[in-house]
């Protein structure tokens, strides 16, 4: 720091105020116009006087300025603390009022849940009932419409056999009239037609009564452990089967649990449905079985000619019938026996083949 002294003989009336060195006296430690003891000794007079009055005058000016900080710090501090409490109380306050007006909230959903819960409920309730009652009422009207359309087939049905059985009946009437006209006369190619006319119209009426008795009686199973291969062999002598067709009965044999007698009706019908299809042309009727693990098939395919396709889907309904003769029940019954076992029928052109599968079950 440069440090200077006004000269004693100085006038400043004088003095040039841009001329600085003419009215100040530079001390330097090395170039002085004075002595160099009395100049030391103003040196050091001013120095420690300098020094004393620096040093007292920082001191008390850093011990005012340290406590002025230190009140200005802790009123920061203070402050500071009080404006962070101030934010939490603020924040906690938001956070409960939030909690409450959640809680709240919280208990008007669950009472609103709790009364559509019991509303729906109420509804199920309703509905439950509702479906009970229409099952009654449907179960009832199916019944009495089954037994609408049942009396319905039945007036269709006797009007069906009752026509069907005339000229059956013509042909016997006709038959015992020539005999009684040939009496004692011997038995000859004539007689011995007229008789076959009369065997075949007594089949034609067995076969119509016992296709009616088939569909209108429900009877329980009956079953047993029997051969598939001889229920087919009685089946087909029961049959009177014309010189043109030519029938191969299946060369493996199965044993299933189930009942004979109807079994032979399904089969009988299956069989006289296939000798009728393939007429006076000559033919042949092919019967297979194969049994799996699961399940055992029998196939009767013959060289017919077949179903028309537009009759495919009726051919198994009730009264259904393509032919000038019959009643329409054979397949119709062929269908209800085996939906008693549990199995499936279907029928297929191109050749025309009937497929039965029996399902097999653990005894």
């Amino acid at each position: 720091m440069r440090k200077y002294l006004y000269r004693k003989d100085f006038d400043e009336k004088d003095a040039d105020p841009s001329n600085a060195p003419r009215r100040t006296i530079f001390f330097h430690p090395h170039k002085s116009s004075l002595g160099e003891s009395s100049v030391q000794q103003q040196k050091d007079d001013i120095g420690k006087k300098s020094n004393s009055i620096s040093i007292d005058d920082l001191n008390n000016e850093t011990q005012k300025n340290s406590k002025i900080n230190d009140v200005i710090t802790k009123k920061l501090f203070q402050d500071s603390f009080s404006a962070i409490e101030a934010f939490n109380d603020r924040k906690m306050e938001l956070i409960y009022k939030q909690l409450e007006d959640e809680k709240k909230l919280s208990e008007e959903l669950n009472e609103k849940l709790h009364e559509n819960l019991s509303k729906i409920a109420k509804a199920e309730s309703e509905l439950v009932k509702k479906k009970n009652n229409l099952e009654l009422e449907l179960k009832e009207k199916t019944k009495k419409l089954v037994e609408s359309e049942r009396l319905s087939a039945i007036g269709e049905l006797s009007s069906r056999v009752s026509h069907d059985l005339k000229n059956p009946l013509t042909v016997i009437k006709g038959t015992v009239g020539i005999l009684k006209l040939r009496k004692g006369m011997p038995i000859d190619d004539f007689v011995m037609k007229r008789l076959e006319l009369m065997e075949a119209s007594i089949f034609r009426m067995t076969h119509q009564i016992d296709g009616v008795l088939d569909y209108v009686q429900h009877t329980p199973l009956d079953k047993k452990d029997e051969s598939l291969k001889q229920i087919i062999e009685n089946s087909l002598q029961l049959q009177k089967i014309p010189e043109n067709i030519r029938v191969i009965l299946p060369k493996k044999d199965s044993i299933y649990n189930c009942d004979r007698v109807k079994m032979e009706v399904v089969m009988g019908n299956l069989l006289l449905n296939s000798i009728q299809a393939i007429g006076l042309e000559k033919g042949q009727i092919l019967i297979e079985i194969v049994e799996t693990p699961i399940a055992i098939t029998i196939t009767i395919q013959d060289s017919g000619s077949g179903v028309p396709n537009e009759h495919l889907q009726k051919i198994f309904d009730p009264l259904f019938t393509t032919k000038q003769e019959g009643t329409g029940l054979g397949l119709s019954s062929v269908q209800s026996i085996i939906d008693q076992h549990g199995g499936i029928i279907d029928l297929k052109n191109n050749p025309t083949t009937v497929t039965i599968t029996l399902p097999k079950r653990s005894s």
